[in-house]
């Protein structure tokens, strides 16, 4: 792991974490946006795996972290050097309507929209400050959990509305997207219609135990798979699955079987649309109702 600071043209630089194999070459980029709260300190756990495959994985911290609000807002009573501030949607009942109002407000999703779009403009000099191999056809893909998954669901290409009016962000320099605990119609400007143009290849991975922040159940959860074009989509509900997805952050206990089968299906479909191995493809035209040990709801199309 390595930590980066991109410089920017005219805002503060950006911290990254970098995870990536020993050596200098790799299989391919994926930037993962964390969740709401979170940092690209975490989620190693599931983008080590990844590592292990070849991956370089890039994550960016987002204004939305727990750490950067507690600055922010000195009015909340938080220590932004508070390790345990990671628990914030636990522990910290003062700072959830702080959180939910971030949630909500386009500025936010714009400036994660801005951070990406730095991180890929800047990709050769991230490369360069990690020690890897500079490469400008290095297949790239969206991936996030949560919040984040919701700014992957922007660089797919679905449209949303906004003050000014509806808007597309995708960005044709990613190859595929992951979707992990995303949303559906009727928050952040998602709305019928928005997944018309995601044309590419998609991950949409749930849990039956999984639900949004307005109170909606796993099947909302399943939207940005249901409401997508056919193509290279895919969709895994993990059985009794929390938001969580079996132990992404430390705000959810971890479930091995659970995080078995995201790690699974998560590099299988990598693999397939990032790396384009055809021995993964084969692998998740075989998945029926079970990951590993996991019971799961799969669909294709």
């Amino acid at each position: 792991m390595t930590r980066v600071t991109l410089a920017t043209d005219q805002h503060a630089p950006l911290p990254l974490v970098v995870r990536h194999p020993k050596g200098t070459s790799a299989r391919g980029v994926v930037i993962f946006c964390h969740g709401l709260g979170s940092s690209g300190e975490a989620y190693g756990t599931l983008t080590e795996t990844w590592v292990q495959q070849g991956y370089v994985v890039i994550h960016p911290t987002f204004a939305d972290s727990i750490s950067a609000v507690a600055r922010r807002h000195p009015e909340l009573g938080l220590d932004p050097e508070d390790p345990s501030l990671v628990l914030w949607a636990r522990q910290r009942p003062e700072a959830r309507m702080t959180m939910f109002r971030i949630l909500h407000d386009p500025e936010h999703w714009l400036d994660r929209v801005r951070i990406v779009r730095a991180v890929l403009d800047g990709l050769g000099n991230v490369l360069d400050a990690a020690g890897l191999a500079r490469d400008a056809d290095f297949p790239l893909a969206i991936a996030g959990h949560s919040f984040g998954a919701y700014t992957a669901q922007l660089f797919a290409g679905a449209e949303i509305d906004l003050p000014d009016g509806p808007r597309r962000f995708h960005d044709p320099r990613f190859r595929a997207a992951l979707v992990l605990s995303g949303q559906g119609r009727n928050q952040q400007g998602l709305r019928d219609g928005s997944w018309d143009a995601i044309t590419g290849p998609m991950l949409t991975v749930t849990g039956k135990a999984d639900g949004g922040a307005k109170g909606q159940d796993w099947h909302w959860k399943c939207e940005p798979f249901h409401l997508s074009p056919p193509g290279d989509k895919v969709l895994a509900v993990l059985d009794d699955a929390n938001h969580y997805l079996g132990g992404l952050t430390p705000e959810g206990d971890t479930i091995k079987d659970q995080f078995d089968a995201l790690k699974l299906v998560t590099t299988a479909f990598l693999d397939a649309h990032v790396a384009r191995k055809p021995g993964a493809r084969s692998w998740l035209d075989l998945v029926e109702d079970r990951i590993g040990d996991c019971p799961v709801i799969f669909e294709s199309k």
